[in-house]
């Protein structure tokens, strides 16, 4: 992540344990230690080092949302469904826009089933999929995952965090690691096209945390198909956050993760070869996300902004405001992917956002890759109830 922007979450699915939690830009605990350098690294809005990406930080999940809504597919019944990924789009509506593939009218598949889709990533099966689900099995299956459902975008916008996930001993603890609440909007003002671009991670979709993400992925991971509370103290029981699924339809979910790994189309399929050739099998979700951010003065590093002044219909002054320049025209592009391993009995799930880096496969992918290859050197893929072996040559821990 050196020289990025963005953030890692890697969780023990089975057990909750968060192994690694790391938001970039960050800062030392010695840089604060003065009130200077703290006003300063308060100011900076471009690079927020303040700010923990990974539990605070809102994204557009782009297509990693995919895994949430395959997983209300299953636990509504509807995963046999299968749909038509046309050249002339998928229309919600008539009168909306046509959603295609990143492709455009020359990515094709056809008619296809939910297996085939999440390996392709196919936006149209998936935009599909949201309208014949509906508001509110997509809200039952996110609530599940601890995504907050909500009626309006003015209520799912209002940032609440979410100390209940937390395994910890006190409610102090709970309190300072909260993650802010990922967010999908449910209510009766929802359309058909708005279900659609839900669907496969885009519109009311776009407020989820790294996370939440990683928290989704670890719920398939689980080997009885349970979303288990994140823990960070040490030698705290496992506890259970929801039964999401039966542990039949988790594994059904990781084998469908690897193929977009492993399978002859999947999209990180070239990324992560060297690690099926070591003989580490895992699963995956690539995503991509297109987000209008600030306009930044390179001299300064402030937000642009343009003075608004309204009038009434006299020409008398009644508001006057300062309001950011949005860079409409070049939106970033965030790239996502979300990981499981070892594919047999998950130890590990992972969620990588980087900030501005392109396709999934090509910035995200890879440091998901290292990290299962750091996860093995370290011992956690050596299974003894749950917990890492140590390597041989390295010291016991002391009773």
């Amino acid at each position: 992540m050196k020289g990025k922007h963005g953030a890692v979450v890697v969780l023990n699915p089975q057990n909750g344990e968060v192994l690694a939690l790391y938001s970039e830009p960050s800062y030392s605990l010695k840089e604060v230690e003065d009130e200077t350098t703290w006003i300063r690294l308060e100011a900076n809005e471009r690079d927020k080092p303040l700010v923990s990406r990974a539990l605070g930080a809102y994204y557009i999940p782009g297509s990693t949302f995919k895994t949430v809504t395959m997983t209300a597919a299953f636990l509504a019944g509807l995963q046999d469904t299968q749909f038509n990924c046309s050249s002339g789009g998928f229309q919600a509506s008539p009168g909306s826009n046509p959603i295609l593939d990143d492709g455009g009218p020359g990515e094709v598949h056809g008619r296809i089933g939910i297996d085939t889709a999440f390996e392709v990533s196919c936006n149209q099966y998936f935009a599909q999929m949201g309208v014949k689900l509906g508001p509110e099995k997509l809200k039952q299956a996110a609530q599940l995952l601890g995504i907050g459902a909500y009626d309006t975008p003015v209520e799912a916008l209002r940032g609440r965090k979410e100390p209940e996930l937390w395994n910890a001993s006190t409610d102090a603890v709970k309190k300072a690691l909260a993650p802010r609440e990922a967010t999908i909007v449910t209510g009766k003002q929802v359309t058909r096209y708005d279900l659609a671009l839900m669907g496969y991670g885009q519109g009311y979709a776009g407020q989820m945390t790294p996370f939440q993400m990683a928290l989704a992925a670890s719920a398939i991971a689980n080997m009885e198909g349970k979303l288990m509370k994140p823990k960070i103290e040490f030698n705290r029981p496992p506890e259970m956050f929801k039964q999401v699924m039966s542990p039949q339809t988790a594994a059904t979910l990781r084998g469908i993760m690897g193929l977009v790994t492993g399978g002859p189309r999947g999209t990180a399929r070239g990324v992560f070869a060297p690690i099926k050739a070591v003989g580490i099998n895992t699963g995956g979700k690539t995503g991509t996300a297109q987000k209008v951010v600030p306009v930044y003065d390179p001299k300064t590093g402030e937000p642009k902004t343009r003075h608004k002044v309204e009038r009434d219909s006299r020409g008398n002054i009644t508001r006057e405001y300062d309001e950011l320049i949005m860079d409409e025209d070049h939106p970033r592009i965030d790239a996502w992917f979300l990981c499981i391993a070892p594919l047999e009995r998950p130890q590990i799930a992972i969620a990588v956002i980087v900030e501005g880096g392109g396709y999934g496969s090509k910035s995200a992918a890879p440091i998901a890759a290292a990290l299962v290859l750091k996860a093995r050197d370290a011992g956690y893929f050596n299974i003894a109830n749950n917990q890492p072996q140590l390597r041989p040559g390295l010291p016991k821990p002391k009773r």
